[in-house]
């Protein structure tokens, strides 16, 4: 069964990349992107007991303006035992302080620290490692 990826990235080139590598490669059954972490966060606060609702994956982005990454991932880990299931949380960043990515995969639930742009193999190779983990 395919899985529900979540992105939040307020770069649209980004994003608008994303979508047609995920166009001509459906590695996921269902996406839905965020260009805010505030929308973001309204999302899961409002579907934290609701597994149908909530992504198996989160392709996050640290830094954007307003509500940032690092807010977000303060959010799920005061959260995440209470989660209707887990979320597998990518980071994608332009950063490469080796800081920002220490103190990212700190938290429990983040699996990577991936650099942008992020490439159709890695993708692939993401949603394929879900599957294998929840099936």
């Amino acid at each position: 069964m395919k899985k529900t990826l979540f992105v939040a990235d307020n770069n649209e080139l980004d994003l608008r990349i994303l979508r047609l590598i995920l166009a001509r490669n459906p590695a996921f059954g269902r996406e839905l992107y965020f260009n805010n972490g505030k929308s973001l966060l309204s999302y899961i606060k409002s579907n934290f007991d609701d597994a149908v609702n909530l992504p198996d994956v989160i392709f996050l982005d640290i830094n954007m303006p307003g509500l940032d990454g690092w807010r977000i991932l303060e959010f799920l880990k005061l959260i995440y035992d209470r989660l209707s299931k887990p979320i597998a949380v990518y980071i994608i960043s332009t950063s490469v302080d080796a800081v920002e990515r220490r103190d990212a995969m700190g938290y429990h639930f983040v699996k990577e620290f991936i650099p942008k742009p992020i490439y159709k193999d890695k993708i692939m190779a993401i949603a394929e490692e879900v599957d294998n983990y929840r099936a």
